[in-house]
């Protein structure tokens, strides 16, 4: 098996050194876009490495053993470029260095799939592992889309940027924390959640898409609420875990973090998927980027990995 484990975790220090650094230099607010990158930045630098580290498998095949490699070497060289990027104007400069860590994204679905494919038998929980790797190959190009001022479909700026901090949170890392929560609960609220987390990401991409169309928003406020009901599914499953737990102190109180977090977070986004029919004019855009990202992002992502990233390395002495 490769030995990703530990450079990961010292690929994931080093980031996340660079990211205060960042984080203390721009001192974003919540409302402001820069907060928004910080979040984009806290995946590439910090959460991605270790969510692919407590997620591994052993590789059934070269090609993903090559990909593995590649990530290994690229993540965090990628992870500045990226950084950089996000540094500058929107334009093609921009574009190119953000280009390197969608390079980087590619390979973890290339693996992802060999993983879907090669692993028997295909559990939920394994599935929901390698298709969240492939997702994270849609965040990378949606990043290289808003560094580069790239508007498709006439989304605003803010959207494209966001569309890639979603399919590197709800996409990457909500399917993968999923999948390790419920590898060894076979019960219907695992299995609901695992097939709920997956189906929903795409979903909610298609009625955003739509919506942006000018079709109706109806399947935009329904793939909202799939996906808001497997999410609390899953939060209910950290919450049981953080109970239920060999493991206590603070992977508990992570995991139990974790859950919180995630509830608020898919609360808030029925209610954003509601609001062509309810009236919720004041859960705008900046309010979403600041509650929902934030919850998601550091409350949901950051305390799950690193609760699993602790309660791993427990199990491994």
């Amino acid at each position: 098996m490769i030995r990703l484990h530990t450079s990961a975790g010292r690929r994931a220090v080093v980031g996340a050194v660079v990211w205060f650094g960042l984080f203390g230099y721009l001192r974003p607010l919540p409302s402001h876009i820069e907060w928004a990158q910080m979040l984009l930045l806290l995946a590439a630098l910090v959460l991605v490495p270790i969510g692919l580290r407590i997620a591994r498998r052993p590789p059934r095949s070269r090609l993903e053993v090559a990909c593995l490699r590649w990530i290994g070497v690229m993540q965090l060289p990628a992870a500045f470029a990226l950084a950089v990027a996000l540094l500058l104007p929107p334009g093609l400069s921009a574009a190119l260095l953000a280009g390197c860590w969608f390079f980087v994204t590619l390979p973890v679905a290339i693996a992802g799939a060999c993983r879907l494919w090669n692993h028997t038998p295909r559990a939920i929980s394994d599935s929901c592992v390698a298709l969240g790797m492939i997702y994270l190959a849609i965040g990378g190009g949606w990043a290289v889309l808003s560094c580069g001022g790239l508007r498709p479909l006439g989304f605003e700026p803010a959207i494209v940027l966001l569309t890639a901090i979603h399919f590197h949170y709800a996409g990457f890392l909500l399917p993968s924390l999923t999948g390790l929560a419920i590898e060894n609960r076979t019960d219907n609220i695992a299995r609901a959640a695992g097939i709920g987390v997956v189906a929903g990401v795409p979903l909610v991409a298609v009625g955003i898409t739509a919506t942006q169309l000018g079709f109706e928003p109806w399947l935009e406020c329904a793939a909202a609420w799939i996906t808001s009901v497997a999410g609390l599914l899953t939060a209910f499953l950290y919450w049981r875990l953080s109970r239920d737990s060999d493991i206590r102190g603070v992977v508990r109180l992570l995991w139990l973090g974790a859950a919180l977090s995630l509830a608020f977070g898919m609360i808030l986004s029925a209610m954003y998927g509601s609001r062509f029919y309810l009236p919720l004019t004041w859960l705008d855009i900046p309010w979403m980027r600041a509650l929902h990202g934030t919850a998601n992002a550091i409350g949901f992502g950051a305390c799950g990995v690193f609760g699993w990233w602790i309660a791993k390395r427990v199990s491994d002495q």
